[in-house]
């Protein structure tokens, strides 16, 4: 992980709720930071994210308005569980897990 005075406010803040606020406050469908960070890259490319980002720590190749746009959808979760279950569904699809 980058030293956090290299990361921008929105990479602290996307990685807050990914490691930290997350995990804390919801565990169901999924609990693990690697699991909402999944589905959160793949919600953004509606894709499986690792064909877009070559990049690790994929969220350092995310730009400003990337970041920003996954912290409102992670904000959302935190409200209405149905949209993470969903956006969980579709994250899973695209990987083949789910029909």
């Amino acid at each position: 992980m980058k030293n956090t005075q290299t990361q921008s406010a929105a990479q602290q803040t996307y990685l807050r709720y990914i490691n930290e606020i997350l995990p804390s406050e919801i565990k169901k469908p999924v609990r693990l930071n690697h699991c909402f960070a999944r589905i959160i890259l793949d919600w953004l490319f509606r894709d499986v994210w690792y064909k877009h980002i070559k990049t690790r720590p994929a969220y350092a190749a995310l730009n400003e308005k990337q970041l920003v746009k996954a912290v409102e959808r992670m904000e959302k979760w935190r409200s209405d569980n149905a949209l993470l279950v969903a956006d969980n569904q579709d994250s899973l699809r695209y990987r083949g897990k789910l029909k």
